[in-house]
C-alpha cells in the first residue's frame, strides 16, 4: 500500500514517529561516521529497471545491501518533467518488504498511484530521478537516488509478435519468440488464443486445441517472450500439432488489447528422456539434478503429471542384508519434487518415515543398479520417455544445518554495541560449532544449502518471542519431541510450532541473543546465573552500561582492540555453545539407550560435567564463555558415540 505525501508532509510523519526529536533531526544525516549523538544514515544503492510502464504496472526499487536493516516503511520522492513539460515532485509512503526471512529489502509502488500526475494519451513521458529514504522507527535509516529516469507511460498496450517456428520440439519446451509491448508479470498476461487447433498422436486419434489458450513466459525484455509447448493444450504424448494463434494482452485490472495474428503454427512433439544424474552418488535428503527433455510437473487443476521409476537393484552396504529387486510391480516410482524447467528437475535421495524405521530409496547406504524412467500422463493417455541407465550410490546420512541470521540478529548486537563486528562474531560462532561437532557427519553453514533439499535450519534472532527470555530453544516436533536416529532431517528451529507449543508451553524456536544480556549482575541483580565477567567484557560497549558502540574505524587497529577482540570471542563462545546445544536437541540429544525402543522425554544429561547437553542451569557463563583458560564444553561419551552411529563420516 502506498499513498501520497508533499515534502512538508514527509517532514511531519518523521517527526510523529520520533515523539519529540524535531523533523529536521530526522532527516539529519551524514556519509560519514557520526558523533556520539548522531545516527549513521547509510548510502543505499537502488536497483530499478523498468522503462515501459502500463497502468497496471508497479515501480519495484531493490534496495541493495539491506538484508540486515530493520525497518517497515519507505518514502518514495518523485522529481523531475512530463512530456508535456509540467513539473513532478511528489513523495509517496510505501511499505518496506523484504525477499524471505533475511534477502534486501525492496519497494513497490504501483504505477495506478501515480497515473494521475501524467497525461498518458495515448503516451506520457517522465524525466527525472527518484529518491528514496528508508524509515524506522528513530527516522531516516538510508537514503539512495536513482538518476536520469526515463519512463514511458502508455495508455493502449497492443501486442505483435513476428513469425512463430514450431518443427521438432519437447512438450513443456519454451520457444523463444520476438516482438513488441509483452507484458511482465505484475502487469497482467500476453496470451496466445488457439482460433484453429488439433493434435494427432501416434495412433492416429486426434483431438480439437481450439478456444484454449496459453501463456507466454516473460524472459525479461518488452521485445522477445516464451511460447511454452503447454502440457495443458498440446498433451504429453508423442504427437504432431497445428494451430491459428491470435494474441492478446489482459492487464490485471481486467482491461484487454488485442494484438496480431499468427497462422499455421505447426510441429511435432519428440519423447521426453533423462539423460544424466548429477551428482551419481549422494546421502538422504542430498539434491540430485536430473538433466534430459521433455520433463513436466504435476499440475491437478490441468490433469497431468510425472512419475519416475526406478527399476533395477539395490545392494546394501551392509552386506549381512539381502540384494532387493526393484523390478516389475516391486520398482519404485517417485513424483520429482521440483521441475525447474523442461530440460532439468530435482529429486532427492529420497526416504519415507514409517514408525521409527526408514524405507525408500534413501533409507540405507548402498548402490542402485538400474534405469531410471520418465512417465507422463493426462487426461488423453500416458507416454513412458527414454531412462537413464547406471550405477546410484548412497551415502551415510549427513546432517546439514543451515544458520540464518536474522535481522533481529543484527539489531541485538547493537543492544551489546557490537554491530560493526557482526562478521566476526559470526565467524567465532562457526568456528566453534565445528569444533563441536568435530567427527560427526554434520556440516555447518550460513547460506541456505543448495546441494541439499532437505536440511536443518536453526533462526539466530533477537529476543525471544515468548517472553521467557530463554537463551534458546529447539521447538521442533515430529510425533515425538524427541527424534531418536534423527530420522528427520528438515528440522526448523525457529518461527512458531504449535505442536511445540501444546506440549511444552513454548511454541517459539531458534536462538535469541537479546536474552543473555540476563547474565548481567547490574542489569538482572535477581538472576543466580549472572557473572561480573559478563559486566566486564562488555561494560566499555554497551548502552545500558554505559558504553560506547564499536565503531568500524577502531577495529581491528585502534586503541580498544584487545577489549573487542575478547567480546567478540565472549558473544561468539556463548551464542555458538547455545546453538550447539540446540541443534543436539534436534538430532535426538540427550540419548539415553532406552531411547532406541522408545524415545523418552528426558533431554540432558542427568550427570552434569562440562557437557554440552547439560542443563541451562549446570552450564555457567564462563563455561559457555570458555574465558580464564576453561576448555570447551563437549558431547559426553554416550552423546558422542550416539552421534557417530546415526552421522557417521564418509569418504
Amino acid at each position: 500500500m502506498a499513498f501520497q505525501t508533499t515534502r512538508y508532509a514527509q517532514l511531519w510523519i518523521f517527526a510523529s514517529c520520533i515523539l519529540g526529536l524535531i523533523a529536521g533531526s530526522c532527516l539529519a544525516g551524514t556519509e560519514q561516521e557520526p558523533g556520539d549523538d548522531e545516527r549513521f544514515v547509510r548510502t543505499i544503492p537502488i536497483g530499478f529497471d523498468l522503462d515501459v510502464a502500463v497502468e497496471s504496472s508497479i515501480l519495484s526499487f531493490r534496495l541493495h545491501g539491506t538484508n540486515r536493516l530493520v525497518a517497515e516503511q519507505a518514502v518514495v520522492h518523485i522529481v523531475g518533467v512530463s512530456g508535456t513539460g509540467g513539473a513532478i515532485d511528489s513523495s509517496f509512503v510505501v511499505e518496506a518488504k523484504r525477499e524471505g526471512d533475511v534477502g534486501d529489502m525492496y519497494l513497490e509502488l504501483p504505477v495506478r498511484h501515480i497515473w494521475s500526475l501524467f497525461n498518458p494519451a495515448p503516451r506520457d513521458r517522465f524525466s527525472g530521478r527518484f529518491e528514496i529514504e528508508l524509515v524506522d522507527s528513530i527516522g531516516v535509516l538510508g537514503r539512495g537516488h536513482v538518476e536520469q529516469v526515463t519512463l514511458t507511460l502508455e495508455s493502449r498496450f497492443h501486442p505483435r509478435l513476428e513469425r512463430l517456428v514450431g518443427g521438432q520440439v519437447h512438450v513443456n519446451q519454451l520457444i523463444e519468440v520476438s516482438g513488441e509491448n509483452f507484458l511482465r508479470p505484475e502487469e497482467g498476461t500476453t496470451w496466445a488464443l488457439v482460433e484453429r487447433g488439433s493434435v494427432r498422436y501416434s495412433n492416429s486419434r486426434q483431438r480439437d486445441i481450439a478456444g484454449t489458450r496459453i501463456a507466454l513466459v516473460w524472459n525479461g525484455s518488452r521485445t522477445s517472450a516464451y511460447l511454452p509447448i503447454a502440457p495443458a493444450v498440446f498433451g504429453v504424448e508423442v504427437a504432431e500439432f497445428d494451430a491459428d494463434l491470435r494474441f492478446e494482452n489482459q492487464l490485471s485490472t481486467g482491461v484487454r488489447f488485442e494484438g496480431n495474428r499468427q497462422d499455421g503454427f505447426n510441429g511435432s512433439i519428440l519423447q521426453s528422456y533423462i539423460a544424466a544424474l548429477t551428482p551419481e552418488r549422494g546421502s538422504r535428503g542430498q539434491r540430485i539434478q536430473m538433466s534430459g527433455r521433455g520433463f513436466v510437473a504435476t499440475s491437478t487443476d490441468d490433469g497431468y503429471g510425472m512419475l519416475l521409476r526406478y527399476e533395477g537393484t539395490f545392494t546394501p552396504s551392509d552386506r549381512s542384508q539381502a540384494v532387493l529387486q526393484l523390478t516389475g510391480a516391486h520398482a519404485l516410482e517417485r513424483v520429482p519434487d521440483k521441475v525447474e524447467r523442461e530440460d532439468s528437475l530435482e529429486q532427492s535421495v529420497w526416504y519415507a518415515i514409517q514408525g521409527r524405521t526408514l524405507s525408500g530409496f534413501g533409507a540405507q547406504p548402498g548402490v542402485f543398479r538400474g534405469t531410471i524412467t520418465p512417465l507422463l500422463v493426462d487426461a488423453f493417455g500416458e507416454q513412458e520417455g527414454l531412462a537413464w541407465q547406471g550405477d546410484f550410490t548412497i551415502l551415510s546420512t549427513k546432517q546439514v544445518v543451515y544458520l540464518k541470521y536474522l535481522p533481529a540478529f543484527s539489531k541485538g548486537l547493537e543492544k551489546y554495541g557490537l554491530e560493526n563486528v557482526e562478521r566476526e562474531i559470526r565467524d567465532r560462532i562457526l568456528e566453534v560449532v565445528r569444533r563441536d561437532y568435530a567427527g560427526v557427519n554434520v556440516r555447518f553453514g550460513e547460506d541456505e544449502p543448495r546441494d541439499f533439499i532437505e536440511f536443518s535450519t536453526i533462526e539466530l534472532g533477537g529476543p525471544d518471542p515468548s517472553g521467557n527470555d530463554a537463551f534458546g530453544y529447539d521447538n521442533t516436533f515430529n510425533d515425538d519431541a524427541k527424534d531418536t536416529g534423527n530420522l528427520y532431517l528438515s528440522d526448523y528451529l525457529g518461527g512458531l510450532n504449535a505442536q511445540s507449543g501444546a506440549e511444552f508451553n513454548n511454541p517459539y524456536g531458534g536462538i535469541f541473543i537479546e536474552s543473555f544480556s540476563n547474565f548481567s549482575p547490574t542489569l538482572s541483580p535477581d538472576t543466580a546465573y549472572s557473572s561480573p565477567e559478563f559486566d566486564r567484557i562488555l561494560k566499555p560497549f554497551m548502552p545500558l552500561l554505559a558504553g560506547r558502540p564499536v565503531r568500524a574505524t577502531e577495529w581491528p587497529a585502534g586503541a580498544r582492540t584487545e577489549a573487542i577482540r575478547e567480546a567478540i570471542w565472549m558473544v561468539g563462545n556463548v551464542v555458538a555453545n547455545t546453538v550447539s546445544h540446540e541443534i543436539g536437541h534436534s538430532l535426538g540429544l540427550t540419548f539415553y539407550p532406552e531411547d532406541w525402543n522408545q524415545p523418552t522425554n528426558v533431554f540432558h544429561n542427568s550427570i552434569p560435567g562440562d557437557c554440552i547437553m547439560d542443563s541451562g542451569q549446570d552450564r555457567s557463563f564462563e563455561e559457555r564463555a570458555e574465558l580464564g583458560g576453561r576448555q570447551p564444553a563437549r558431547f559426553n561419551e554416550r552423546n558422542l558415540q550416539y552421534l557417530k552411529q546415526i552421522l557417521p563420516l564418509t569418504d
